[in-house]
């Protein structure tokens, strides 16, 4: 099973931008204060391990804040990993199924599926 991002929410007072080195049509730039709900879920790209933040660009799912330029994917097994470009990390131990990103207004994102959240940092 995979992850999807299902709704994006920034809560920060800049624009975010998100890419897919995948699918480019998962380009998108989110506003200050909204929420983004993609017309297509999200898929959040495979890749295991963890890599450098220059190895992670080129496949995961990238979100630029003003804080940072965070990389994240699926590590095939069982949780969503992720690095910053200034080295914070994600580490999101959950079930694959459909995710929510909140960009806080400091520019961290925060993942939550079924009730439960877990900050990057």
């Amino acid at each position: 099973m995979a992850y999807h991002v299902t709704l994006v929410t920034n809560n920060s007072a800049t624009s975010i931008a998100i890419t897919n080195p995948a699918y480019a049509a998962d380009s998108r730039l989110v506003g200050p204060n909204s929420p983004y709900v993609p017309e297509r879920p999200i898929l959040v790209n495979a890749m295991p391990g963890n890599p450098t933040y220059r190895a992670a660009i080129s496949t995961a799912i990238n979100m630029y804040t003003y804080s940072d330029n965070y990389c994240f994917w699926d590590n095939t097994n069982s949780a969503v990993n992720g690095i910053g470009e200034k080295g914070s990390t994600i580490a999101f131990n959950m079930p694959a199924g459909n995710l929510q990103i909140t960009i806080n207004a400091d520019g961290t994102l925060t993942f939550a599926q079924a009730g439960a959240t877990a900050k990057a940092g």
